[in-house]
């Protein structure tokens, strides 16, 4: 989303494109500018998005390290992180994410205790699907396993695991802050920080609206 770089904290700039006043990170193609990046960051991602939906089947239990392969598929060609755990500690808002040398573990009790349980994804109605799409969601969320892309990823999971539900990929527009809309994107973040403090209502009825609206 456009402008979440900006509003995160690292120790010492670290990874950064030298040029970019710390705002675009360390990058294959060179790039400085923010706005520049983002754009090829969403053109990639639509284009991997279709092919992932081809590869993940209806019966697919997904793994951690399908996750790192998703982030690499979609961000290889232009991070050299991509597909990586970060290395860097991480904060935002005053909230710090999980400490980068937990994330293999973290990761690995992920894929058990939601992975596991979540996917594949079949026989739920409405409801019990947006709880179970929030839960996975927010708990990527809190791990904040990559350097850059964690929202995309998370979002981009719970589609995979929509479709397997049998419903329609979900428009996140209405939450998307590079659609101009900042009441739905600020209430998307409001959820998130509840989430962070256990209180799971809120990015569940986010998850509910989505799925009913399709």
């Amino acid at each position: 989303m456009t402008g979440m770089r900006d509003r995160y904290a690292v120790p010492n700039n670290e990874g950064y494109e030298p040029g970019s006043n710390n705002t675009v990170l360390k990058n294959f193609l060179g790039i400085t500018d923010l706005k520049t990046i983002e754009q090829l960051e969403a053109k990639k991602l639509e284009q991997v998005s279709l092919e992932l939906i081809q590869l993940y089947s209806e019966d697919y239990q997904f793994t951690a390290e399908d996750l790192c392969n998703i982030h690499e598929a979609w961000l290889a060609d232009i991070y050299p992180s991509a597909g990586k755990y970060r290395t860097v500690s991480m904060s935002k808002g005053g909230f710090p994410f999980a400490n980068p040398s937990l994330i293999p573990h973290l990761m690995s009790k992920f894929e058990t205790k939601y992975l596991k349980k979540y996917t594949p994804c079949k026989g739920y109605d409405d409801k019990t699907l947006a709880a179970a799409l929030s839960i996975v969601h927010l708990e990527l969320i809190i791990i904040h396993p990559f350097r850059e892309g964690n929202g995309r990823v998370a979002r981009l999971l719970a589609n995979l695991m929509a479709l397997q539900a049998g419903k329609d990929m979900l428009d996140y527009t209405t939450i998307d802050r590079t659609q101009n809309n900042t009441s739905g994107y600020d209430r998307y973040i409001h959820a998130i920080h509840a989430g962070f403090k256990g209180d799971y209502s809120e990015i569940e009825n986010i998850f509910y609206q989505l799925l009913v609206k399709n």
